[in-house]
């Protein structure tokens, strides 16, 4: 992506370190009143956009992002993520600190992580690969309205895991893949009180001291729970 055109920034004294990442900029910026960019009071990176992607390299402090349609790409990002598009996918390659990530159409998908995830997609698939320390606590938060979700944690990651797969009336078969000994079970009869009959497959247990939070919840979609 190229944020030259169509981006606004508000910036006053030198460029900062942060700015200084997004893909596109040297030292100087094209103003065409489509955004705003500046630094929180943290040093924290803060876009808002009216429409378009944003595409940032580095967030040393943090970043807020928001664009009213367009995907958003963050290479790494520390301290914390808090990401929201009307319309696009949601891409961090790296995060040290928490990622609050929304999206109303399109994929998210965070390469790798080493704090809490909050991830929400109304339409598409939801990736996320915790690393680092076990120790660490970190709740991890997944729901998608349609769409498949891959969740890979540290193989000896501690863990009270709530899934809840729910599937409407379709020729496709969706299921729960997971070795982590978590008791999974379907529902009987069809539930109508969404206005589309639906039934479920849950998936519910605790690895370890359970530690850390797990809820993932799906449309339609498959779940697979990796743990290495």
């Amino acid at each position: 992506m190229n944020l030259r055109k169509g981006c606004a920034l508000l910036l006053v004294g030198a460029l900062p370190a942060s700015l200084a990442g997004c893909r596109g900029y040297g030292s100087h910026f094209v103003d065409s009143g489509m955004s705003d960019s500046t630094k929180g009071t943290s040093g924290e990176l803060i876009i808002n956009k009216m429409g378009g992607g944003i595409d940032v390299a580095n967030a040393p402090h943090g970043a807020t992002l928001n664009t009213m349609g367009g995907g958003i790409h963050v290479g790494n990002v520390a301290s914390f993520a808090r990401i929201k598009t009307m319309g696009g996918g949601v891409d961090v390659d790296h995060a040290s600190g928490s990622v609050d990530a929304t999206t109303m159409g399109g994929e998210i998908t965070i390469g790798t992580s080493e704090g809490p995830v909050k991830a929400t997609s109304m339409g598409g698939g939801i990736t996320v690969h915790e690393i680092g320390s076990s120790g660490q606590e970190r709740d991890i938060q997944l729901t998608s309205k349609g769409g498949d979700i891959q969740l890979t944690v540290p193989k000896d990651f501690p863990m009270e895991v709530k899934i809840t797969l729910a599937y409407t009336r379709t020729d496709k078969q969706y299921r729960i893949t997971q070795h982590a000994g978590l008791d999974v079970r379907e529902s009987d009869n069809w539930d109508n009180s969404f206005g589309t009959p639906r039934k479920y497959i849950r998936a519910r247990g605790i690895v370890g001291s359970g530690l850390n939070h797990v809820t993932i919840e799906t449309i339609n979609g498959n779940v697979t729970l990796n743990q290495e």
